[in-house]
């Protein structure tokens, strides 16, 4: 049971408008979010998938959005018609000093965005026929000996991607049924195989980190997909958690520890936590709004990184190392580690601390569009930015 389930604090959203995010209703500032409906004090069992098969956006509704768009304001924000995509070698093997089937990660988001946005049946196919492939000779079944945590952290980077995007196109008509199927078993067994079923040991870091918040956000997405209420639920509870262990000033002890890259697994455990509301909101439900024992919620936890982008004394407490920035920019591979900062952008638009951090990214590092990221699993300017209010061009 999550720690704060008792105190009543989850509120259920009114619904968004067609093809936007499901916006909390707030007094301008995302750090001081004002319940639309103030909600009773709810247990687990409640906590229901909604609709099965989305995980973060309609595809109807935020197709729509994209659809009333110039064409070359749309590919800016999704990706311009390919004559070819990608055919991905089946990769069996699971690594513990790399992610597994990184580039098959980038094809899915990368075709996810373009069928999203336009229909594409060549980006349908792309994902479908590859994943119809690894499931048929069943990818990810083997891991490399020694075994360590690190393995299935390097797999749920690639689950993420390869989950959210899957739940893109799973409704199509045009797709084989049993292809389909077929996909869904062995994303069933990998989810379950690598998550719920596996012994962990909860006092390991590894177990309450970071890590944790990934794959805990892995469950949850595939809980979302297949409606399954209990996976649903372990992303939910983990942000509670999450919010539990954060001290009074918005850091996060097991992330702070880090030395040099502080604020960097700070961001790290942001950007997780991210991607659990917006599976949540896509249901219904606005963990944005949730507040911890002390009163503080993960607009909190956001403000810390914000502060000790400004100032490396703010971290100094736990991290006397200056701090590494260059999860402000591009990380190679076309991704971005702020990527999670698009769906918070739009749903907090006119928030002081979503400006601040624009303009820091923009200042000391790279805001160009499109946004990507395995840790989030979509291209997040594709899926989530709002198109009336975008500038495409960042400053020098």
């Amino acid at each position: 049971m999550a720690l704060a389930l008792a105190s009543g604090l989850l509120a259920t959203l009114l619904p968004a408008a067609p093809g936007m995010p499901a916006a909390a209703s707030t007094n301008g500032d995302a750090t001081a979010a004002v319940l639309s409906i103030p909600a009773a004090s709810m247990a687990a069992s409640e906590f229901v998938v909604t609709r099965p098969g989305t995980v973060l956006v309609d595809v109807a509704n935020r197709r729509a959005v994209l659809d009333a768009m110039p064409v070359e304001s749309r590919d800016a924000l999704c990706g311009a018609e390919r004559d070819n995509w990608p055919t991905h070698g089946v990769q069996r093997n699971i690594a513990g000093d790399a992610q597994v089937a990184q580039t098959l990660a980038l094809t899915m988001m990368q075709a996810g965005a373009r069928y999203l946005a336009t229909d594409d049946p060549m980006a349908r196919d792309t994902i479908a026929s590859n994943l119809g492939r690894f499931a048929e000779e069943a990818a990810f079944s083997r891991l490399l000996e020694p075994v360590t945590v690190n393995h299935f952290y390097n797999l749920d980077r690639t689950l993420l991607p390869i989950i959210a995007n899957f739940a893109l196109i799973a409704d199509d008509p045009a797709l084989d049924a049993a292809e389909v199927a077929e996909i869904r078993r062995w994303l069933d067994r990998l989810v379950r195989w690598r998550g719920p079923e596996r012994r962990m040991d909860p006092t390991r870091q590894s177990s309450r980190n970071n890590h944790r918040y990934l794959r805990d956000s892995v469950t949850m997405a595939w809980g979302a997909m297949v409606g399954d209420n209990a996976l649903f639920f372990s992303g939910i509870d983990r942000f509670l958690i999450a919010l539990e262990q954060m001290r009074g000033d918005g850091s996060l002890p097991l992330e702070t520890n880090r030395g040099a890259n502080a604020l960097f697994y700070q961001r790290h455990a942001i950007s997780s936590l991210v991607v659990i509301a917006e599976i949540a909101a896509a249901q219904g439900y606005d963990l944005y709004a949730l507040e911890n024992s002390d009163g503080h919620g993960l607009h909190h936890m956001i403000r810390f990184l914000a502060d000790g982008i400004d100032d490396a004394a703010v971290v100094e407490p736990y991290a006397e190392e200056g701090q590494y920035l260059g999860f402000l920019d591009w990380r190679g591979h076309d991704r971005h580690y702020m990527a999670w900062f698009e769906p918070y952008r739009a749903r907090f638009p006119d928030s002081p601390l979503t400006k601040r951090l624009e303009a820091q990214i923009r200042a000391l590092g790279t805001l160009d569009q499109p946004m990507l990221d395995d840790y989030v699993g979509v291209a997040t300017t594709c899926l989530f930015a709002d198109p009336t209010s975008l500038r495409q061009v960042a400053l020098d």
